[in-house]
């Protein structure tokens, strides 16, 4: 029976990913289910000047090329995990695997390497659903030599838990586990999690586990729809009319006595209704993070404004939107980088098919040890095709 039931994937597959623009969806019954796909970005991009005697030429890369799977072994258990194909050798990456176990709406269980449940636009997000095209991470200030000179500045916007604790590359997935559901039919949501290192013992200067919890309210009362699943979205093209506040916490010890507690909170609210004609969204953010990386009064803070207007429209290349967002990361007593950016998207099929046209501004001061020919502002230009089948 099992080599059956692989054999009508692979035959379906194999017809599915010739001709159809969906993933694979097998029904096995008994609550049983199988489901794969492919996604990635496909862009055009033309640079600002990172260095003053850089030339600005127009870049083309297919970035994020990924084969995922997902499915439920039965009515209680179900499991995922994706993969990366490498730019420079083709081999497969895992990016994240997890296993969840729902007991009821009010309380899963989800253990393996999964996005972290801290402010919305820090990583529980989808990057497939986000609204504004680039870049995925919030106020990076960065530039890429060619001569091993590369510098970059974080932004606040980030997985808090500590780089030790992510078994795989992804930085917004950490190895853990969480309880987390939604409570009196999504009113209330709630995640509750710790997260660790993998397969040694702990030396006397690596991190503790770390803890996180989130807690989301929709006024479900006045109409609004809950997120129900473990992953949130920036936008969801009309679908569903949502309001939702979140508060978040993660605190990441550290096992040396010269390292302080990282305390990092979040308050994030997303709004986005149907009109009718059209869809306006707004979501905005707030992070702070004491201590970084342990480092005592080395505080980094960030917030994030953005949103915009769907039209429902459809059009050949789908339903028009117009978007904007703002961002700023500091560290206390030291550098702040301020990203402004507008974009037009072209939704082909949800938030996660789309293509888009956006213009992004990046600007940092006070950054310490620059080079001094690295540019304190510089502006990108990208067209992008995201697909996810």
């Amino acid at each position: 029976m099992k080599k059956s039931y692989l054999a009508a994937a692979a035959i379906l597959g194999a017809a599915v990913f010739a001709g159809e623009a969906h993933a694979v969806k097998i029904d096995l019954g008994n609550g049983k289910s199988f489901k794969m796909g492919v996604r990635g970005v496909i862009y055009a991009e033309i640079p600002g000047k990172r260095k003053n005697n850089q030339k600005s030429d127009i870049t083309f890369a297919h970035k994020f090329a990924r084969f995922y799977a997902k499915g439920k072994l039965n009515k209680m258990i179900s499991f995922g995990f994706q993969t990366e194909f490498s730019k420079f050798d083709s081999k497969a990456e895992i990016i994240d695997s997890f296993l969840n176990i729902k007991f009821a709406n009010e309380f899963n269980v989800i253990a393996g390497s999964y996005k972290v449940p801290f402010e919305r636009h820090s990583g529980i997000n989808s990057g497939w659903a986000v609204l504004f095209p680039m870049p995925f991470e919030y106020g990076k200030f960065k530039y890429t030599g060619t001569d091993s000179n590369d510098y970059k500045l974080s932004s606040a916007f980030t997985n808090p838990v500590d780089k030790t604790h992510k078994p795989f590359r992804s930085g917004s997935r950490s190895a853990g586990l969480t309880f987390w559901g939604n409570v009196a039919g999504g009113l209330f949501k709630y995640y509750v999690g710790v997260f660790d290192t993998l397969g040694k013992p702990a030396g006397s200067s690596d991190p503790k586990p770390a803890y996180a919890i989130r807690v989301q309210f929709t006024p479900t009362m006045a109409g609004f729809k809950p997120e129900k699943g473990y992953v949130l979205k920036d936008t969801y093209t009309g679908k569903k009319n949502v309001l939702t506040v979140g508060l978040a916490y993660v605190s990441q010890g550290y096992h040396s006595s010269g390292n302080k507690t990282q305390k990092s909170y979040g308050v994030d609210v997303l709004w986005e209704q149907n009109l009718g004609g059209v869809v306006p969204n707004l979501s905005a953010g707030y992070v702070k993070h004491k201590d970084w990386g342990g480092k005592s009064g080395k505080d980094r803070t960030g917030f994030i404004v953005q949103g915009g207007v769907m039209f429902n429209v459809n059009t050949i290349l789908g339903k028009p939107a117009l978007v904007a967002k703002y961002t700023q990361t500091k560290e206390k007593n030291s550098w702040k980088v301020k990203n402004f950016g507008v974009a037009v998207n072209m939704y082909l099929h949800g938030p996660t098919n789309r293509i888009a046209l956006g213009v992004n501004n990046v600007k940092v001061s006070n950054a310490p040890a620059k080079p001094s020919d690295v540019k304190d502002s510089y502006t990108d230009v990208k067209l992008a095709l995201f697909y996810n089948f």
